[in-house]
């Protein structure tokens, strides 16, 4: 797994977090994870095509995830309803976003698939291993579970 392909993603993650929830994340030491998610988990599954085919996983634990609902809807949530889950899903829209403008920047062009959101209990990986980026925060935890390969 090559810096270039995961930077964009950690740079993005901090930035759209920071903007949108005013929260700061700190980076945890990356590791490989084989899909492991805790049953109450908000999972955000995006697809890579282009230049880099693959998949990146959002993994929000629950607090996190409740924290993130709340700031985006500038109040108090105590569940993830179907609104928390679009809430959700927007936040992995404006991370793709972002990545794929970073990607753009280094003369790597790829499309992200629209956000697909499954609770940790209800999901199964497509692949056998992923590189794991952890992130911690005053609200709880998140990582990005990424693997991509390199087209052409």
């Amino acid at each position: 797994m090559k810096a270039e392909h995961i930077n964009p993603f950690i740079i993005a993650v901090c930035k759209v977090v920071k903007d949108m929830c005013m929260l700061d994340l700190k980076i945890g030491k990356p590791c490989m994870t084989n899909g492991d998610y805790n049953s109450d988990a908000s999972i955000i599954k995006l697809g890579l095509m282009g230049d880099l085919s693959g998949e990146v996983i959002l993994n929000i634990e629950q607090s996190m995830a409740l924290e993130i609902v709340s700031k985006m809807m500038m109040m108090s949530v105590t569940t993830i309803d179907a609104l928390g889950q679009s809430a959700l899903s927007e936040l992995g829209n404006m991370v793709s976003g972002n990545t794929a403008t970073v990607f753009a920047n280094n003369e790597i062009i790829i499309d992200i698939t629209p956000p697909n959101y499954y609770i940790g209990s209800e999901y199964q990986a497509d692949v056998k291993e992923m590189f794991r980026i952890p992130f911690s925060s005053d609200a709880g935890n998140l990582s990005i579970d990424v693997h991509i390969a390199e087209n052409g």
